[in-house]
C-alpha cells in the first residue's frame, strides 16, 4: 500500500493558501520496472518518517521526514524494522 500524508493548513506557505492546494503528499508503491513500496513510522518525538523500501535484501532509505506540527493524518503500511 502506499503512504498518503495529510499535512496541516498551516504547513501551506501564505502566498499559496488562497489558491486550491492539495495537502495530501502521496508516496506511491511501484510494480512495474523497479519494485518500490513505502512504509511510514511515528518515533516518540511525533514526527512521521516515510521509508522507502527497493528491494527486500537492502536497508531501507528515509524518503521523507514531516516535523510533528506538519502533519495531520497518515495512510499506509506502518514500518516495523527488524
Amino acid at each position: 500500500m502506499s503512504v498518503d500524508v495529510t499535512l496541516l493548513p498551516a504547513t501551506i506557505p501564505p502566498r499559496l493558501a488562497e489558491e486550491d492546494i492539495d495537502r495530501i503528499r502521496r508516496f506511491e508503491d511501484r510494480t512495474a520496472g523497479e519494485q518500490l513500496r513505502f512504509e511510514y513510522s511515528v518515533p516518540p518525538s511525533g514526527a512521521l518518517v516515510v521509508w522507502r523500501l527497493s528491494d527486500p535484501n537492502l536497508t531501507p532509505e528515509v524518503e521523507a521526514v514531516f516535523g510533528p506540527a506538519a502533519w495531520e493524518e497518515v495512510q499506509g503500511d506502518l514500518h516495523r524494522p527488524l
